[in-house]
């Protein structure tokens, strides 16, 4: 294969590439019926390869004339650049296929929403042409453990309600209230997503004090449909857990 071959193929590669971007961040078409995210980040992962060989092709044919090389390098390197940005912005190591896309710290008793999944599903019915990609319905354990809070549920409320602010998450609603005058136990359901990401997942918290000094933090993420998340709701929940550590260890300076 020449360079030619690889400078067309990374070329159609980022055209690819803007086209998917566009449908999925401006929701230009239905994004259950055309996933638009799977199609994107193939074409990015094909362009990075597509890349890599036709930079070694033009490193072994460095000494020929070739009037379109720096056209190609300049695609090759563009190519590389989506590569490092989904590396930078997710993390290629964290796309996870499993067929799931809702996850909990707690799987024995997971925070609840005030919606059933099939009331939070932004579609309802499944596509004809794309129905296949549907998973069922399972909460899953998270690989994100409960988070321990040296405070009162009270102060731990506060310190969530402020990690959710800064992250730019939305706060939609207390959904539970199961306090008793020994125990305060609430759950609070937010929309929330990560940093570089314009997808938005449903999130659900959990505080549970017995006492005035400890709280247990409990995180539930659950996409909004039926089909794999790629390990976004994971790293929702890890997203939350950071935020809140560092803003508990501010506190304690």
């Amino acid at each position: 294969m020449n360079e030619n071959f690889f400078k067309k193929f990374c070329g159609v590669s980022l055209s690819l590439q803007f086209l998917f971007f566009i449908l999925n961040h401006y929701a230009v078409i239905n994004y259950w019926d055309f996933p638009a995210v799977v199609f994107m980040l193939a074409t990015i992962f094909l362009g990075g390869i597509g890349a890599f060989f036709g930079i070694a092709q033009a490193v072994k044919n460095k000494g020929d004339v070739n009037p379109g090389r720096n056209s190609a390098i300049a695609a090759y390197f563009l190519c590389i650049f989506t590569v490092t940005t989904i590396e930078i912005v997710y993390g290629w190591n964290n796309i996870d296929l499993s067929a799931a896309n809702d996850y909990s710290t707690d799987l024995m008793t997971p925070p609840q929403f005030n919606q059933s999944k099939h009331e939070r599903l932004l579609a309802k019915e499944s596509s004809e042409l794309l129905g296949f990609m549907d998973i069922p319905h399972k909460v899953r354990q998270a690989e994100t453990e409960s988070l321990i809070l040296l405070m009162s549920g009270f102060d731990s409320k506060i310190l969530i309600k402020q990690a959710i602010n800064k992250l730019g998450w939305v706060f939609l609603r207390r959904s539970d209230d199961a306090s008793t005058d020994k125990v305060f136990n609430e759950t609070y359901q937010v929309k929330g997503g990560i940093t570089g990401i314009i997808r938005r997942t449903d999130v659900a918290v959990q505080i549970i004090s017995a006492n005035a000094g400890e709280s247990i933090i409990d995180v539930r993420a659950s996409s909004p449909n039926s089909r794999r998340d790629f390990g976004l709701n994971e790293l929702v929940i890890k997203e939350l857990f950071k935020e809140l550590r560092e803003l508990r260890e501010l506190e304690a300076l």
